[in-house]
């Protein structure tokens, strides 16, 4: 029973040490969120761009960091963003629904 009520280990990085956004909703978020407009190839000639490979690196990279805080809109990358963004979450089996 006293490994159920264990104190949690320290978070690896500041990404770990996660804020309430809402007192109401009770969600936990990294104190820094990662902006996914440039997640995609569909703006290239406007705004650059990362394939999917890189995407998905850039991601990893933030998810392990501690982070979990995301900031993507369907109009980014002319929904590419999301998809992809929804495709890496299914490939690491982050989230069962969203």
């Amino acid at each position: 029973m006293e490994e159920v009520f264990s104190i949690a280990p320290q978070p690896s990085t500041e990404l770990g040490r996660y804020r309430v956004l809402s007192r109401n909703a009770g969600i936990r978020v990294s104190p820094l969120v990662l902006g996914a407009m440039s997640v995609g190839q569909a703006w290239e000639d406007q705004m650059g761009s990362m394939d999917k490979e890189q995407s998905f690196k850039l991601l990893d990279a933030f998810y392990e960091a501690g982070g979990n805080f995301i900031d993507t809109a369907n109009a980014y990358q002319n929904q590419e963003s999301e998809e992809w963004i929804g495709d890496w979450m299914a490939s690491r089996k982050i989230a069962i629904r969203w």
